[in-house]
């Protein structure tokens, strides 16, 4: 981790992945970053197969955080949720519309005592008809158009098989929060940050949204020819052809050096009209080799290409090691598993704590807002607020 937003207090009361990740993004900056749970635990840590009171779901967007416990629903906790705001920097939330009003966490109900506070909203829909709407990733994929985009060769819509929606969202969440920050400290106060799911997927999409309004009449030809995914002896590659030298370094490793007198492939254009027939006899050639004996050949032309690996592969990859884009988690049930690290900053062999269990530091973060022991036990003992067991 890095200690770029060291001395940042943020308070997250987000769940799930999209506010979470945000607030992990932060964290590992170097932000001080308190976790907020209700007594049944961030739903997040249910998804998925579960061990030890996590799953990957909860554990990749808690990294570098403390964890509180405390019971909104009454009076007691939510005198302490606004203590907790009070004193933060930023706050993250997720709630649908109301919530965080009934909790006393609204960025109306802050802002007075704390003009200089950034508030971060992320939200489903967002604001109009739609706004009371429940939304999640899936729900956001169908209804923002990127299931249909990721379409399968008979055109049924497929979802993409990760959280892409949500891990955009705290992406782009985090990248206003820095924003937010340098206008802060340019003297011009705080700032309520909303990003609903809809205008990420948007932003994610922009370029086959504009691809698609392009070729509204007509179906969007491929980005070249050859290009895509295509299947060897022992497994797949990706080939990509951009120029008219790397289409002949593409002949050449293929031994079909016919092609580069042909002159109906010369030119980009006329290559996109006989996409058909090249694609299937590339599809053919590289049948007849291992992905190995391809990529070697490809790369002696100077042609895009590589290989498609699974995630073993990838992270047992001498190259990725070198990187250093992974640390493992330190203790309890997770320990020594892989979690990628964000670019820029890697460093090999680094270990990070695992992300903490429901309620585990309530009593050291109340004990830094001034409660004292004998109150943090009453509370406790009200199941106003709840310690790990």
């Amino acid at each position: 981790m890095i200690d770029d937003y060291a001395g940042l207090r943020v308070l997250d009361v987000s769940q799930g992945f999209a506010g979470p990740y945000c607030g992990a993004i932060l964290a590992r900056g170097g932000a001080s970053v308190v976790k907020v749970e209700p007594p049944t635990g961030d739903w997040a840590r249910t998804i998925g197969g579960s061990l030890d009171g996590h799953t990957a779901f909860s554990l990749v967007p808690n990294v570098g955080k403390r964890a509180i416990c405390i019971d909104g629903t009454k009076p007691e906790g939510r005198n302490i949720l606004a203590e907790l705001a009070k004193s933060a920097d930023i706050v993250i939330q997720n709630f649908r519309p109301g919530v965080v009003e009934r909790l006393q966490i609204a960025d109306a109900q802050l802002r007075p005592r704390n003009p200089d506070l950034i508030y971060v909203s992320i939200l489903g829909f967002g604001p109009g008809p739609y706004e009371n709407r429940p939304a999640t990733d899936t729900i956001i994929q169908g209804f923002t158009g990127m299931m249909v985009m990721n379409r399968d060769g008979q055109g049924t819509p497929r979802r993409i098989g990760m959280l892409a929606v949500d891990t955009a969202a705290g992406i782009y969440a985090a990248q206003q929060v820095g924003a937010a920050l340098y206008k802060r400290l340019s003297g011009r106060g705080g700032r309520h940050i909303k990003i609903s799911l809809v205008e990420v997927a948007a932003a994610f999409q922009a370029m086959p949204i504009l691809d698609a309004a392009m070729h509204r009449d007509r179906s969007s030809p491929p980005l070249s020819v050859p290009i895509g995914t295509f299947a060897t002896s022992d497994g797949h590659i990706n080939l990509s052809c951009v120029s008219n030298a790397m289409f002949q370094g593409i002949c050449r490793a293929l031994g079909k050096s016919d092609w580069i007198e042909d002159p109906r492939f010369a030119s980009e254009g006329g290559r996109l009209e006989h996409a058909r027939e090249i694609t299937a006899e590339v599809v053919d050639i590289l049948l007849t080799r291992p992905s190995a004996h391809w990529i070697r050949a490809f790369e002696e032309q100077d042609v895009l290409c590589g290989l498609v690996q699974d995630y073993q592969a990838f992270l047992g990859d001498s190259h990725v090691r070198g990187l250093g884009v992974t640390a493992t988690l330190d203790g309890g049930a997770f320990e020594g598993l892989p979690v990628t690290l964000l670019p820029g900053t890697a460093a090999p062999d680094t270990r990070v704590p695992t992300p903490p269990r429901l309620g585990h530091h309530t009593r050291e973060i109340l004990i830094e807002h001034g409660y004292s022991q004998t109150a943090i036990d009453r509370l406790v003992e009200g199941r106003t607020v709840i310690e790990a067991k």
